[in-house]
């Protein structure tokens, strides 16, 4: 699998100072990056099945506190994808690692989400791979569709953003 990184030095740094210049400009970014990883978004969702994976994961899952865990919920799952813009600081995690290091990104919260795009050992997992194939099943393989359009418009916009603030950038 290969990896798409590009490394920008200062862009949290101008998106903070954007949004003290200017709060309408600075959603706008946020809006110019949803609108560019909208392909991949769309193509994620139509890889999506239309009903619960695996049959188990159509039956109500209920964790201690009494909350529902892990039922399939097709509305629920599609709403919990999308893009962001994160502008937190980077700090330090335990064992040494770094949090907070992705400006933009897409996100595809909850347990439905992570089991069916990310799950590799058990049983569950084999059952996931022999139908939608190795991990990651959906979102990897939805950048991958548009990434030369999508890497290629991310860096305009990151341009954008350093030439509203003039900074220097490194990519």
């Amino acid at each position: 699998m290969a990896t798409n990184v590009v490394e920008v030095l200062g862009l949290k740094e101008a998106l903070k100072e954007l949004n003290t210049m200017d709060k309408k400009l600075r959603r706008q970014i946020t809006r110019d990056f949803t609108k560019i990883v909208q392909p991949v978004l769309g193509q994620a969702e139509k890889m999506l099945p239309n009903d619960a994976p695996l049959s188990g994961m159509a039956r109500s899952w209920i964790g201690k506190s009494g909350a529902d865990i892990m039922s399939w919920n097709d509305a629920r799952v599609r709403r919990n994808l999308k893009a962001f813009t994160s502008g937190k600081k980077v700090r330090d995690a335990p064992g040494g690692f770094k949090q907070n290091l992705g400006v933009f990104g897409i996100k595809w919260l909850g347990p439905q989400a992570t089991a069916l795009d990310m799950l590799a050992t058990g049983v569950m997992a084999d059952n996931l791979t022999n139908r939608f194939g190795p991990p990651s099943r959906i979102i990897y393989r939805a950048y991958e569709s548009a990434s030369d359009e999508v890497q290629q418009q991310v860096k305009d916009l990151v341009n954008k953003v350093m030439e509203l603030t003039n900074n220097a950038m490194r990519i």
